[in-house]
């Protein structure tokens, strides 16, 4: 089955370029931009899977960690809707990278508790990774 394409935008490349500088607000507005714009179900859930995960890193920098935990769960399960719904999606970015790396700092946080992870600085920052022609998301 063929990958779906994901409209990619100048809202997109701004939003991914801001969640690598770690302003995960800024990101989050970008992407809601472009979720806004859309009707096509896939591509909501897609931009807001983004949104979601950008707003848990908002929380996690505001050392809010239930919010965090929350957020970042949410982003998770909207992509694993898609998932469900289309298979793989088509965009210039590894998206499944992205997911597994919040799935990985979600259980961190989970692991640790919230009082260990308030306790020290936050170190685990993922990076949205741009995919290479022919490569998988």
């Amino acid at each position: 089955m063929p990958a779906y394409p994901i409209p990619w935008s100048e809202d997109s490349e701004a939003g991914l370029f801001l969640f690598n500088q770690r302003e995960y607000w800024c990101a989050h507005e970008a992407w809601e931009q472009v979720w806004k714009a859309s009707s096509d179900p896939p591509v909501r859930k897609f931009y807001q899977g983004l949104i979601q995960l950008a707003a848990g890193y908002v929380k996690l920098q505001q050392r809010h960690y239930k919010g965090a935990l929350a957020n970042l769960r949410k982003g998770l399960e909207r992509f694993r809707e898609l998932d469900d719904a289309v298979g793989d999606v088509e965009v210039p970015i590894l998206y499944k990278q992205i997911v597994n790396q919040s799935r990985g700092v979600r259980v961190s946080l989970l692991d640790q508790g919230e009082e260990r992870v308030l306790a020290r600085p936050w170190d685990l920052w993922p990076q949205i990774e741009r995919r290479a022609p022919g490569e998988p998301a």
